[in-house]
Protein backbone atom coordinates (compact mmCIF):
# COMPACT_ATOMS: atom_id res chain seq x y z
CA UNK A 1 0.00 0.00 0.00
CA UNK A 2 1.25 3.37 -0.87
CA UNK A 3 2.55 5.36 2.58
CA UNK A 4 3.09 9.02 3.21
CA UNK A 5 6.72 9.14 3.52
CA UNK A 6 8.07 12.87 5.37
CA UNK A 7 11.72 12.87 5.05
CA UNK A 8 14.06 15.58 6.93
CA UNK A 9 17.31 16.23 5.69
CA UNK A 10 16.46 15.16 2.09
CA UNK A 11 18.94 17.08 0.35
CA UNK A 12 21.90 15.03 -0.08
CA UNK A 13 23.58 11.85 1.47
CA UNK A 14 21.49 9.21 2.70
CA UNK A 15 18.67 11.40 3.25
CA UNK A 16 18.35 12.09 -0.87
CA UNK A 17 19.13 8.42 -1.79
CA UNK A 18 16.19 7.31 0.62
CA UNK A 19 13.58 9.91 -1.09
CA UNK A 20 14.55 8.50 -3.99
CA UNK A 21 14.36 5.10 -3.04
CA UNK A 22 10.97 5.17 -1.45
CA UNK A 23 9.86 7.32 -4.78
CA UNK A 24 10.26 4.49 -6.99
CA UNK A 25 8.20 2.77 -5.01
CA UNK A 26 5.80 4.48 -5.75
CA UNK A 27 5.30 6.14 -2.36
CA UNK A 28 4.35 9.93 -1.74
CA UNK A 29 7.25 11.74 -0.39
CA UNK A 30 7.83 14.77 1.39
CA UNK A 31 10.90 16.53 1.51
CA UNK A 32 12.48 18.81 4.43
CA UNK A 33 15.53 20.54 4.25
CA UNK A 34 17.58 23.88 4.56
CA UNK A 35 18.64 23.69 1.23
CA UNK A 36 15.99 22.90 -1.09
CA UNK A 37 13.44 25.88 -1.92
CA UNK A 38 9.99 25.63 -1.09
CA UNK A 39 7.81 23.95 -3.84
CA UNK A 40 4.21 22.45 -2.85
CA UNK A 41 3.46 20.84 -5.88
CA UNK A 42 6.60 19.25 -5.82
CA UNK A 43 6.34 18.08 -1.85
CA UNK A 44 9.42 19.89 -1.18
CA UNK A 45 9.74 22.65 1.98
CA UNK A 46 12.72 24.78 2.94
CA UNK A 47 12.84 24.00 6.58
CA UNK A 48 15.52 24.39 9.45
CA UNK A 49 14.01 22.24 11.89
CA UNK A 50 16.19 23.76 14.92
CA UNK A 51 14.36 27.06 14.50
CA UNK A 52 10.73 25.95 16.47
CA UNK A 53 8.70 28.75 15.22
CA UNK A 54 10.00 27.20 11.27
CA UNK A 55 9.01 23.72 11.98
CA UNK A 56 6.13 24.48 13.67
CA UNK A 57 5.11 26.59 10.42
CA UNK A 58 6.39 24.10 8.17
CA UNK A 59 4.05 21.47 9.90
CA UNK A 60 1.02 23.63 9.09
CA UNK A 61 1.63 24.13 5.31
CA UNK A 62 2.26 20.32 5.19
CA UNK A 63 -1.35 18.85 6.79
CA UNK A 64 -3.18 21.40 4.62
CA UNK A 65 -2.13 19.18 1.80
CA UNK A 66 -1.58 16.30 3.39
CA UNK A 67 -3.85 14.81 6.18
CA UNK A 68 -1.82 11.77 7.25
CA UNK A 69 1.68 11.15 7.54
CA UNK A 70 2.24 7.16 7.73
CA UNK A 71 6.36 7.78 8.74
CA UNK A 72 8.60 10.07 9.23
CA UNK A 73 12.60 9.62 8.41
CA UNK A 74 15.03 11.96 10.24
CA UNK A 75 18.13 12.32 8.56
CA UNK A 76 19.29 15.87 9.22
CA UNK A 77 21.75 17.16 11.24
CA UNK A 78 25.32 17.60 10.89
CA UNK A 79 28.52 15.52 11.13
CA UNK A 80 30.90 18.83 10.45
CA UNK A 81 34.35 17.81 12.25
CA UNK A 82 35.83 19.66 15.03
CA UNK A 83 39.52 17.44 14.66
CA UNK A 84 41.23 20.50 14.49
CA UNK A 85 39.14 22.68 16.73
CA UNK A 86 39.08 22.79 20.79
CA UNK A 87 35.68 21.44 21.97
CA UNK A 88 34.01 24.91 23.42
CA UNK A 89 30.66 25.92 24.42
CA UNK A 90 30.03 26.35 21.00
CA UNK A 91 31.16 23.83 19.20
CA UNK A 92 28.79 21.02 21.47
CA UNK A 93 26.23 24.30 21.17
CA UNK A 94 26.24 23.70 17.09
CA UNK A 95 25.66 19.99 17.72
CA UNK A 96 23.52 19.82 19.64
CA UNK A 97 21.64 21.95 17.48
CA UNK A 98 21.81 20.29 14.19
CA UNK A 99 21.59 16.68 15.60
CA UNK A 100 19.14 16.37 18.92
CA UNK A 101 17.32 19.96 19.42
CA UNK A 102 16.00 19.62 15.61
CA UNK A 103 14.36 16.04 16.08
CA UNK A 104 13.05 17.21 19.18
CA UNK A 105 11.85 20.13 17.18
CA UNK A 106 9.99 17.50 14.78
CA UNK A 107 8.59 15.49 17.02
CA UNK A 108 7.12 18.05 19.17
CA UNK A 109 5.59 20.04 16.12
CA UNK A 110 4.53 16.34 14.67
CA UNK A 111 2.75 15.52 17.74
CA UNK A 112 0.94 19.55 17.92
CA UNK A 113 0.06 19.78 14.40
CA UNK A 114 -0.99 16.01 14.32
CA UNK A 115 -2.81 15.60 17.15
CA UNK A 116 -1.12 12.33 17.76
CA UNK A 117 -1.85 10.19 14.51
CA UNK A 118 -0.75 7.06 14.31
CA UNK A 119 3.10 6.52 12.61
CA UNK A 120 6.41 5.25 12.08
CA UNK A 121 8.85 7.40 13.04
CA UNK A 122 13.00 6.16 12.55
CA UNK A 123 15.94 8.29 13.53
CA UNK A 124 19.20 7.85 11.89
CA UNK A 125 21.63 8.47 14.23
CA UNK A 126 25.08 6.92 14.52
CA UNK A 127 27.30 3.98 15.93
CA UNK A 128 29.26 7.25 17.44
CA UNK A 129 26.76 7.72 19.96
CA UNK A 130 26.56 4.14 21.24
CA UNK A 131 30.42 3.56 21.62
CA UNK A 132 33.64 5.92 22.07
CA UNK A 133 35.68 5.67 18.75
CA UNK A 134 37.58 8.44 16.20
CA UNK A 135 34.54 10.77 16.04
CA UNK A 136 34.60 14.27 17.32
CA UNK A 137 33.23 14.43 21.04
CA UNK A 138 30.60 17.02 20.28
CA UNK A 139 28.91 14.94 17.54
CA UNK A 140 28.72 11.80 19.80
CA UNK A 141 27.37 13.30 22.44
CA UNK A 142 24.48 14.75 20.73
CA UNK A 143 23.73 11.56 18.68
CA UNK A 144 24.11 9.61 22.13
CA UNK A 145 21.49 11.79 23.48
CA UNK A 146 19.20 11.80 20.71
CA UNK A 147 19.47 7.45 21.16
CA UNK A 148 18.36 8.16 24.73
CA UNK A 149 15.52 10.69 24.52
CA UNK A 150 14.33 8.24 21.86
CA UNK A 151 14.07 5.31 24.12
CA UNK A 152 12.43 7.53 26.82
CA UNK A 153 10.20 9.24 24.12
CA UNK A 154 9.26 6.04 22.82
CA UNK A 155 7.44 5.02 25.89
CA UNK A 156 5.21 7.94 25.83
CA UNK A 157 4.40 7.94 22.22
CA UNK A 158 3.53 3.89 22.70
CA UNK A 159 0.09 4.89 24.25
CA UNK A 160 -1.00 6.52 20.91
CA UNK A 161 0.27 3.92 18.84
CA UNK A 162 3.28 5.77 17.50
CA UNK A 163 6.23 3.78 17.24
CA UNK A 164 9.78 5.70 17.55
CA UNK A 165 12.96 3.67 16.81
CA UNK A 166 16.46 4.50 16.04
CA UNK A 167 18.59 3.20 13.36
CA UNK A 168 22.98 3.61 14.13
CA UNK A 169 24.68 2.83 11.10
CA UNK A 170 28.42 2.86 11.00
CA UNK A 171 30.36 3.64 8.40
CA UNK A 172 28.47 4.36 5.01
CA UNK A 173 30.22 5.02 2.21
CA UNK A 174 28.25 6.60 -0.90
CA UNK A 175 29.29 9.04 -3.65
CA UNK A 176 30.37 12.69 -2.40
CA UNK A 177 29.98 11.87 1.35
CA UNK A 178 32.52 11.92 3.60
CA UNK A 179 33.96 8.58 3.25
CA UNK A 180 34.05 8.85 -0.42
CA UNK A 181 36.38 12.27 -0.11
CA UNK A 182 38.54 10.08 2.35
CA UNK A 183 39.57 7.59 0.08
CA UNK A 184 40.31 10.34 -3.10
CA UNK A 185 42.60 11.55 -0.65
CA UNK A 186 44.19 8.86 0.64
CA UNK A 187 42.52 5.05 0.10
CA UNK A 188 45.45 2.82 1.52
CA UNK A 189 44.77 4.71 5.34
CA UNK A 190 40.81 4.47 4.56
CA UNK A 191 40.30 0.59 4.61
CA UNK A 192 43.26 -0.28 6.85
CA UNK A 193 41.08 1.80 8.92
CA UNK A 194 38.34 -0.39 8.27
CA UNK A 195 40.09 -3.80 8.31
CA UNK A 196 41.44 -2.65 11.52
CA UNK A 197 38.20 -1.44 13.33
CA UNK A 198 35.32 -3.56 11.21
CA UNK A 199 34.90 -7.02 11.40
CA UNK A 200 32.86 -7.63 8.11
CA UNK A 201 35.63 -5.68 6.48
CA UNK A 202 33.12 -3.92 4.51
CA UNK A 203 31.37 -0.14 4.07
CA UNK A 204 27.77 -0.21 5.24
CA UNK A 205 25.91 0.82 1.89
CA UNK A 206 22.95 3.20 1.65
CA UNK A 207 20.48 0.44 0.37
CA UNK A 208 21.11 -1.70 3.49
CA UNK A 209 19.69 1.78 5.64
CA UNK A 210 16.90 1.79 3.46
CA UNK A 211 15.74 -1.53 3.55
CA UNK A 212 15.43 -1.68 7.37
CA UNK A 213 13.15 1.48 7.24
CA UNK A 214 11.52 -0.10 4.73
CA UNK A 215 10.87 -3.12 6.92
CA UNK A 216 9.77 -1.19 9.86
CA UNK A 217 7.77 1.36 7.83
CA UNK A 218 5.49 -1.46 5.46
CA UNK A 219 5.51 -4.22 7.83
CA UNK A 220 3.91 -1.82 10.67
CA UNK A 221 2.82 -4.90 12.36
CA UNK A 222 6.52 -5.76 13.26
CA UNK A 223 7.17 -5.17 17.58
CA UNK A 224 9.67 -2.86 17.52
CA UNK A 225 9.25 0.14 20.07
CA UNK A 226 11.94 2.12 21.23
CA UNK A 227 14.57 -0.19 19.51
CA UNK A 228 18.07 1.11 18.24
CA UNK A 229 18.90 -1.18 15.18
CA UNK A 230 22.64 -1.03 15.21
CA UNK A 231 23.83 -1.72 11.44
CA UNK A 232 27.78 -1.77 11.89
CA UNK A 233 29.64 -4.63 10.42
CA UNK A 234 30.45 -5.46 13.84
CA UNK A 235 32.34 -2.63 14.58
CA UNK A 236 30.40 -1.76 18.35
CA UNK A 237 30.99 -5.64 19.25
Amino acid sequence: MKKVILICGASKNLGKFLAEKFSEESNVVLKISRSLKTDIKKNIYQCDLSLYFDTSKTMKIIKKKHKVIDAIIYCAGSSSPFFNKKNTIDNFLDSFKNNFFSFISLIDNYLKTYKNKKTNIIAISSIAGVKPMEAPIEYSVSKAALNFYCKIKSKQLTQHGIKLNVISPGNILMSNNNWAKKIKINKRKVMNYIFKNVPSRKFISPEEIYEICKMLIIKDKLNFFGSNLIIDGGQTL
